[in-house]
């Protein structure tokens, strides 16, 4: 009657005889808690490569965490004091981000200096939405919104493209840990 979970792998792969796939995902929730572990713990380590999982996870544990503090902030508490602990909660979530982003261009076999984008997309973003209450106008000039599309699409792009396949000059596959 019920039928058994499902965990499944990046590469399906034939089981010989049955003509089945073999749907086993190598590492599982227990290695999915220990990458976002890392990541939160690992807010000065910048060495060592990480995979594109951990990525995802941080940000979806970071979406929930925003998502449950802005209703209960929005609900429960004072607007000034929601407002403030949003920040905190922002800024807080922002740090690991900084060696994640460096270990995933180690993955890349990229230099971690192209972590100074998240600084640029930030203060584009600061700069826009100061621009429109400084102007008293409703929206930002164009091109402020334009260079802050371009930038943040390549933090996207160099967050998610795919790491080397074996070691490189940073270390061993992660994929393969």
């Amino acid at each position: 009657m019920f039928a058994a979970p499902i965990a499944f792998s990046a590469e399906p792969r034939h089981v010989a005889g049955n003509g089945a796939i073999d749907l086993n995902y190598p590492s599982g929730a227990t290695a999915e808690l220990g990458l976002l572990r890392r990541t939160i713990a690992g807010v000065l380590d910048f060495k060592g490569r990480s995979r594109r999982t951990e990525v995802l996870l941080y940000q979806f544990a970071v979406a929930l965490v925003g998502v449950t503090l802005g209703f209960a902030g929005s609900t429960f508490l004072p607007h000034a004091f929601a407002s403030t602990l949003i920040v905190i909660v922002r800024v807080v979530t922002a740090l690991p981000l900084v060696a994640l982003f460096a270990r995933r261009l180690h993955d890349q076999n990229r230099s971690a200096w192209w972590t100074l984008i998240l600084p640029v997309g930030m203060g584009l973003n600061i700069v826009r939405h100061e621009s429109r209450l400084v102007a008293n106008t409703p929206s930002s000039p164009p091109w402020l919104g334009l260079a802050y599309v371009c930038v943040v699409i390549l933090m996207l792009v160099l967050f998610y493209w795919p790491g080397t396949r074996g070691p490189n000059r940073f270390g061993s596959d992660p994929r393969e840990a």
